[in-house]
Protein backbone atom coordinates (compact mmCIF):
# COMPACT_ATOMS: atom_id res chain seq x y z
CA UNK A 1 0.00 0.00 0.00
CA UNK A 2 1.39 3.45 -1.05
CA UNK A 3 0.36 5.17 2.23
CA UNK A 4 2.37 4.50 5.19
CA UNK A 5 -0.60 4.03 7.47
CA UNK A 6 -3.65 4.77 9.75
CA UNK A 7 -2.09 8.19 11.14
CA UNK A 8 -0.31 9.17 8.11
CA UNK A 9 -1.10 13.09 7.83
CA UNK A 10 -3.29 13.72 4.67
CA UNK A 11 -0.89 14.72 1.68
CA UNK A 12 1.54 12.36 1.90
CA UNK A 13 2.28 10.29 -0.47
CA UNK A 14 1.50 13.11 -2.75
CA UNK A 15 1.26 12.24 -6.46
CA UNK A 16 1.19 14.57 -9.06
CA UNK A 17 -0.40 13.15 -12.46
CA UNK A 18 -0.42 14.81 -15.95
CA UNK A 19 -3.81 13.70 -16.89
CA UNK A 20 -6.28 11.59 -15.69
CA UNK A 21 -10.34 11.50 -16.07
CA UNK A 22 -11.34 12.20 -12.82
CA UNK A 23 -8.88 12.67 -9.89
CA UNK A 24 -11.61 11.09 -7.63
CA UNK A 25 -12.01 8.38 -9.96
CA UNK A 26 -8.37 7.85 -9.90
CA UNK A 27 -8.17 7.60 -5.81
CA UNK A 28 -11.15 5.41 -5.50
CA UNK A 29 -9.52 2.68 -8.18
CA UNK A 30 -5.89 2.67 -5.79
CA UNK A 31 -7.87 2.40 -2.61
CA UNK A 32 -9.88 -0.49 -4.28
CA UNK A 33 -6.59 -1.83 -5.29
CA UNK A 34 -5.15 -2.14 -2.13
CA UNK A 35 -2.51 1.00 -3.74
CA UNK A 36 -3.33 3.60 -1.36
CA UNK A 37 -4.74 4.53 2.19
CA UNK A 38 -5.87 6.99 4.39
CA UNK A 39 -3.70 10.34 3.73
CA UNK A 40 -2.77 9.81 0.04
CA UNK A 41 -3.07 12.53 -2.29
CA UNK A 42 -3.69 13.10 -5.79
CA UNK A 43 -3.30 16.31 -7.86
CA UNK A 44 -3.48 16.40 -11.74
CA UNK A 45 -2.76 19.03 -14.22
CA UNK A 46 -5.56 18.08 -16.61
CA UNK A 47 -8.58 15.37 -16.04
CA UNK A 48 -11.63 15.17 -19.09
CA UNK A 49 -14.08 13.86 -17.12
CA UNK A 50 -14.25 16.00 -14.01
CA UNK A 51 -17.07 15.74 -11.66
CA UNK A 52 -18.79 18.55 -9.69
CA UNK A 53 -21.67 18.33 -7.16
CA UNK A 54 -24.91 17.28 -8.65
CA UNK A 55 -23.68 15.52 -11.60
CA UNK A 56 -22.12 18.96 -12.65
CA UNK A 57 -19.31 19.31 -14.93
CA UNK A 58 -15.77 20.58 -13.43
CA UNK A 59 -14.31 22.78 -15.59
CA UNK A 60 -10.66 23.43 -15.49
CA UNK A 61 -7.97 24.62 -17.67
CA UNK A 62 -4.81 22.30 -17.42
CA UNK A 63 -2.26 23.44 -15.06
CA UNK A 64 -3.72 26.64 -13.65
CA UNK A 65 -6.06 25.09 -11.04
CA UNK A 66 -6.11 22.36 -8.02
CA UNK A 67 -7.57 19.46 -9.00
CA UNK A 68 -6.66 17.55 -6.08
CA UNK A 69 -8.05 14.49 -4.23
CA UNK A 70 -7.02 12.82 -1.28
CA UNK A 71 -8.10 9.62 0.72
CA UNK A 72 -9.82 9.49 3.99
CA UNK A 73 -10.29 6.57 6.35
CA UNK A 74 -13.66 7.34 8.12
CA UNK A 75 -12.40 5.67 11.18
CA UNK A 76 -9.85 8.18 12.14
CA UNK A 77 -13.11 10.34 12.98
CA UNK A 78 -14.65 7.98 15.39
CA UNK A 79 -15.18 9.18 18.83
CA UNK A 80 -16.47 7.33 21.72
CA UNK A 81 -17.08 4.08 19.24
CA UNK A 82 -19.55 5.86 17.63
CA UNK A 83 -19.79 6.42 13.84
CA UNK A 84 -19.51 9.35 12.53
CA UNK A 85 -22.38 11.18 10.09
CA UNK A 86 -20.80 11.21 6.30
CA UNK A 87 -21.69 15.26 6.30
CA UNK A 88 -18.85 15.24 8.91
CA UNK A 89 -16.43 14.15 6.16
CA UNK A 90 -17.68 17.32 3.92
CA UNK A 91 -18.11 20.10 6.68
CA UNK A 92 -14.41 19.18 7.53
CA UNK A 93 -13.06 18.64 4.09
CA UNK A 94 -15.19 22.48 3.43
CA UNK A 95 -14.03 24.14 6.40
CA UNK A 96 -10.23 22.60 5.30
CA UNK A 97 -10.69 24.51 2.12
CA UNK A 98 -12.35 27.59 3.65
CA UNK A 99 -9.43 27.78 5.68
CA UNK A 100 -6.80 27.32 2.99
CA UNK A 101 -8.49 30.26 0.53
CA UNK A 102 -9.15 32.64 3.35
CA UNK A 103 -5.15 33.03 4.11
CA UNK A 104 -5.12 34.28 0.09
CA UNK A 105 -8.28 35.91 -0.18
CA UNK A 106 -9.38 37.54 3.09
CA UNK A 107 -12.28 37.62 4.96
CA UNK A 108 -14.70 37.79 2.46
CA UNK A 109 -14.56 33.83 1.73
CA UNK A 110 -17.31 31.76 2.40
CA UNK A 111 -19.00 28.21 2.63
CA UNK A 112 -22.12 28.16 0.45
CA UNK A 113 -24.39 24.77 1.34
CA UNK A 114 -23.36 22.29 1.29
CA UNK A 115 -19.67 22.63 0.39
CA UNK A 116 -18.39 25.20 -2.42
CA UNK A 117 -16.12 27.90 -1.59
CA UNK A 118 -17.20 31.45 -2.51
CA UNK A 119 -15.56 34.93 -2.66
CA UNK A 120 -18.40 37.94 -2.73
CA UNK A 121 -21.18 36.20 -4.45
CA UNK A 122 -18.55 33.76 -7.05
CA UNK A 123 -17.70 30.41 -6.55
CA UNK A 124 -13.66 30.05 -6.12
CA UNK A 125 -13.77 26.20 -5.39
CA UNK A 126 -16.17 23.13 -5.34
CA UNK A 127 -15.72 20.09 -3.26
CA UNK A 128 -16.82 16.65 -3.87
CA UNK A 129 -17.29 13.90 -1.37
CA UNK A 130 -17.14 10.25 -2.75
CA UNK A 131 -17.65 7.29 -0.16
CA UNK A 132 -17.28 3.78 -0.07
CA UNK A 133 -19.02 1.48 1.79
CA UNK A 134 -19.17 -2.29 2.29
CA UNK A 135 -22.93 -3.56 3.23
CA UNK A 136 -23.69 -1.05 6.00
CA UNK A 137 -19.37 -0.41 6.66
CA UNK A 138 -18.59 2.92 5.83
CA UNK A 139 -15.03 2.14 4.27
CA UNK A 140 -13.45 4.96 2.52
CA UNK A 141 -14.66 8.78 1.48
CA UNK A 142 -12.77 10.21 -1.18
CA UNK A 143 -12.59 14.27 -1.23
CA UNK A 144 -12.21 15.56 -4.44
CA UNK A 145 -11.51 19.38 -4.55
CA UNK A 146 -11.47 21.91 -7.27
CA UNK A 147 -9.77 25.03 -6.82
CA UNK A 148 -9.58 28.33 -8.81
CA UNK A 149 -5.97 29.54 -8.78
CA UNK A 150 -4.48 30.60 -11.68
CA UNK A 151 -7.20 30.42 -14.59
CA UNK A 152 -8.79 34.12 -15.57
CA UNK A 153 -10.63 33.28 -18.20
CA UNK A 154 -13.91 30.61 -17.97
CA UNK A 155 -16.64 28.77 -20.29
CA UNK A 156 -18.89 28.41 -17.40
CA UNK A 157 -20.42 32.08 -16.89
CA UNK A 158 -23.43 31.08 -14.97
CA UNK A 159 -21.56 29.91 -11.64
CA UNK A 160 -19.80 33.17 -11.77
CA UNK A 161 -16.21 31.65 -10.86
CA UNK A 162 -13.39 33.40 -9.72
CA UNK A 163 -9.63 32.37 -9.02
CA UNK A 164 -7.07 33.50 -7.09
CA UNK A 165 -5.48 35.39 -9.30
CA UNK A 166 -8.11 37.33 -10.58
CA UNK A 167 -8.86 38.34 -6.92
CA UNK A 168 -4.91 39.26 -5.97
CA UNK A 169 -3.30 39.80 -8.91
CA UNK A 170 -0.26 37.39 -8.27
CA UNK A 171 0.42 34.09 -10.09
CA UNK A 172 0.74 30.89 -7.90
CA UNK A 173 2.44 27.64 -7.99
CA UNK A 174 -0.25 25.38 -8.13
CA UNK A 175 1.54 22.05 -6.69
CA UNK A 176 2.77 24.01 -3.76
CA UNK A 177 -0.46 25.34 -2.78
CA UNK A 178 -2.17 22.01 -3.33
CA UNK A 179 0.38 20.57 -0.67
CA UNK A 180 -1.14 23.96 1.70
CA UNK A 181 -4.05 22.63 1.32
CA UNK A 182 -3.72 18.98 2.35
CA UNK A 183 -2.13 20.73 5.43
CA UNK A 184 -5.27 22.76 6.26
CA UNK A 185 -7.65 19.70 5.84
CA UNK A 186 -5.41 17.96 7.88
CA UNK A 187 -5.46 20.66 10.71
CA UNK A 188 -9.18 20.39 10.71
CA UNK A 189 -9.04 16.74 10.58
CA UNK A 190 -6.89 17.54 13.74
CA UNK A 191 -9.60 19.27 15.30
CA UNK A 192 -12.54 16.56 15.14
CA UNK A 193 -10.48 14.23 16.97
CA UNK A 194 -9.52 16.30 19.30
CA UNK A 195 -12.61 18.35 20.23
CA UNK A 196 -15.39 16.20 18.38
CA UNK A 197 -17.63 16.66 15.47
CA UNK A 198 -19.58 19.17 17.42
CA UNK A 199 -16.49 21.61 17.12
CA UNK A 200 -16.28 21.33 13.09
CA UNK A 201 -20.29 21.79 12.66
CA UNK A 202 -19.23 25.22 14.35
CA UNK A 203 -16.62 26.35 11.93
CA UNK A 204 -18.68 25.40 9.27
CA UNK A 205 -21.63 27.12 10.54
CA UNK A 206 -19.25 30.39 11.46
CA UNK A 207 -17.99 30.48 7.60
CA UNK A 208 -21.39 29.45 6.80
CA UNK A 209 -22.73 32.09 2.80
CA UNK A 210 -25.94 33.92 3.37
CA UNK A 211 -26.15 32.95 7.30
CA UNK A 212 -28.74 35.70 8.64
CA UNK A 213 -29.73 36.41 5.27
CA UNK A 214 -32.95 36.52 3.64
CA UNK A 215 -32.79 34.43 0.31
CA UNK A 216 -35.24 33.20 -2.44
CA UNK A 217 -35.01 29.40 -2.64
CA UNK A 218 -36.65 27.14 -4.79
CA UNK A 219 -38.80 24.14 -2.74
CA UNK A 220 -41.02 21.74 -3.65
CA UNK A 221 -41.03 23.58 -7.06
CA UNK A 222 -41.99 26.67 -5.28
CA UNK A 223 -40.23 29.99 -4.92
CA UNK A 224 -39.91 30.85 -0.97
CA UNK A 225 -37.88 34.03 0.73
CA UNK A 226 -36.48 32.32 3.24
CA UNK A 227 -33.81 33.17 6.33
CA UNK A 228 -30.57 31.22 6.23
CA UNK A 229 -30.10 29.72 9.68
CA UNK A 230 -27.40 26.68 9.44
CA UNK A 231 -26.40 23.51 8.32
CA UNK A 232 -27.78 20.14 10.67
CA UNK A 233 -24.58 17.85 11.81
CA UNK A 234 -26.87 15.51 9.12
CA UNK A 235 -26.15 18.28 6.40
CA UNK A 236 -29.35 19.32 6.12
CA UNK A 237 -30.13 23.35 5.56
CA UNK A 238 -32.32 24.89 8.26
CA UNK A 239 -34.33 28.25 6.77
CA UNK A 240 -36.81 30.21 8.70
CA UNK A 241 -39.97 31.32 6.50
CA UNK A 242 -41.67 34.52 6.51
CA UNK A 243 -44.35 33.14 9.01
CA UNK A 244 -41.61 32.31 11.79
CA UNK A 245 -41.52 28.17 10.78
CA UNK A 246 -38.18 26.84 10.53
CA UNK A 247 -38.13 23.98 8.02
CA UNK A 248 -34.30 21.60 7.37
CA UNK A 249 -34.22 20.54 4.20
CA UNK A 250 -31.62 18.32 2.35
CA UNK A 251 -29.28 17.90 0.26
CA UNK A 252 -30.56 18.00 -3.72
CA UNK A 253 -34.34 19.48 -2.70
CA UNK A 254 -33.33 23.57 -2.57
CA UNK A 255 -32.73 25.30 -5.23
CA UNK A 256 -31.06 28.97 -5.02
CA UNK A 257 -32.90 30.70 -7.26
CA UNK A 258 -29.77 33.98 -7.59
CA UNK A 259 -26.94 31.72 -8.82
CA UNK A 260 -25.45 28.17 -8.97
Amino acid sequence: MASAGFNTPIGLPFTELTEVDSTNIYAMNQVKTNLAGHGAAYLAQKQWAGKGQMGKVWEAQSGQNILLSVVLDPKRLILDGSEPDPFLVSMLVAVGTFNFFTRYAGDETRIKWPNDIYWRDRKAAGILIENSFRGSNWQWSIAGMGVNINQTKFDVVQVHPVSLKQITGQTFLVPDLARELCSCVEAVVEICTKQGPNAIATLYNNALYKKGARVTLRVAEQNITATICGVLPNGFLEIELENGTKEAHALGSVKWLFNN
